[in-house]
């Protein structure tokens, strides 16, 4: 016993009692290294109770959702299991990234065994639409576990105190079980602190924050999402291991999203340039009107979707050379390429490069 380390041994007995069960199952590991080199035997036998099966027990199995006591709606959202239509599309970056946490998740055994935890905080920061919280859903899948979603506008109160109360309740209710939690808007409840306007609330909310995020498990992911990261407050970026900015998506990614629906290589390619520049969220939702009106008006998906497209983009004025959208809207309109040549001042040789270029025809 003499050879025992007490420090650690001391964090052990202190996390048996006052934290988690993966609180207890690092503490147990860090102790486990200090053993090997004085103890090999025991530390051998102490890391057989490592194991991901024990630190990951219970997942799914969660007490009622919280609830704001004057409105008495739920704090958060919970979704299990996660099943996604089909695999996301990430820049090469952002999924080597998200590989590199699901892998450590993988060898949680090997970690704990050596003291270690794997990554179990994640900023997500890109302007609305380009997959943040479809990460973290995948994420979520991925993992096998339940996923959180903070009510963001049932969690903020006009009432002083109220809404670090519903935060730490939030908190309190994700930590019971292994999960990943998903805080959306991150911004609203993560401000600076050195707003010359603020009573003290929002000084008051980041610091129960920081609180919570300084007591976040081993065994449950915490994802943040926010299109403001310049909002954040410096302390709170630091919690973070890895920070993933999203963008929008290249030519490339574009392309390789509408496979599925425009099977032509020379229109597929054209319009992943029509619509470079915009979200997947919006090109998901010209997609999805695109595929409606095709099937309702038993017309082609790809005429439909070029055109809801060029239309969009005019409407944007984001289209490089817009007198092709215009050609290309007359054609589906129904006019011969000699009248379209005769209308925009084109030869006809031009007017057919065009469509050629963008119907594949």
């Amino acid at each position: 016993m003499e050879n025992l380390p007490k420090k650690e041994l001391i964090n052990v007995v202190k996390a048996g009692m006052t934290g988690s069960r993966s609180a207890f199952a690092l503490a147990v590991g860090r102790l486990a290294v200090k053993l090997k080199k004085t103890d090999l035997t025991l530390a051998q036998e102490i890391s057989k109770f490592l194991s991901m099966e024990n630190v990951m027990r219970g997942a799914g199995e969660f007490a009622p959702a919280p609830v704001d006591v004057d409105s008495r709606m739920e704090l958060v959202e919970t979704i299990y299991p996660v099943q996604l239509a089909k695999q996301p599309i990430f820049d090469r970056e952002t999924q080597s990234t998200l590989n590199l946490v699901l892998k450590e998740w993988s060898r949680l055994n090997e970690l704990l065994q050596e003291g270690l935890a794997p990554a179990r905080m994640l900023l997500f920061c890109g302007q609305p639409g380009v997959g943040k919280t479809l990460a973290a859903h995948w994420m979520a899948q991925e993992l096998g576990l339940p996923l959180l979603t903070l009510n963001l506008a049932t969690v903020m109160s006009s009432f002083l105190g109220k809404t670090g109360n519903n935060v730490r309740a939030v908190f309190n209710h994700a930590v019971s079980r292994p999960c990943v939690l998903l805080l959306d808007e991150f911004d609203a409840i993560a401000k600076r602190r050195d707003d010359d306007t603020d009573v003290g609330e929002l000084k008051r909310l980041v610091n129960v924050l920081l609180q919570a995020l300084d007591d976040w498990p081993i065994n449950s992911m915490l994802i943040a999402a926010t299109n403001h990261g310049d909002l954040l407050d410096p302390a709170v970026w630091r919690r973070f291991e890895h920070i993933i900015n999203f963008q929008t998506p290249s030519h490339e990614l574009i392309e390789q999203y509408l496979i599925e629906f425009v099977q032509n290589d020379i229109a597929r390619s054209n319009l992943a340039a029509l619509l470079l520049g915009e979200s997947f969220s919006t090109i998901q939702q010209i997609i999805l009107s695109s595929r409606k009106e095709a099937l309702l008006e038993q017309s082609e998906l790809l005429k439909t979707l070029v055109r809801n497209s060029v239309r969009f983009r005019l409407s944007k004025g984001g289209v490089e050379k817009p007198h092709e959208g215009e050609m290309v809207l007359m054609h589906l309109e129904g006019y011969s390429r000699r009248e379209i040549a005769a209308r925009l001042g084109k030869t006809h040789p031009t007017v057919s490069k065009v469509i050629k270029r963008y119907l594949g025809e």
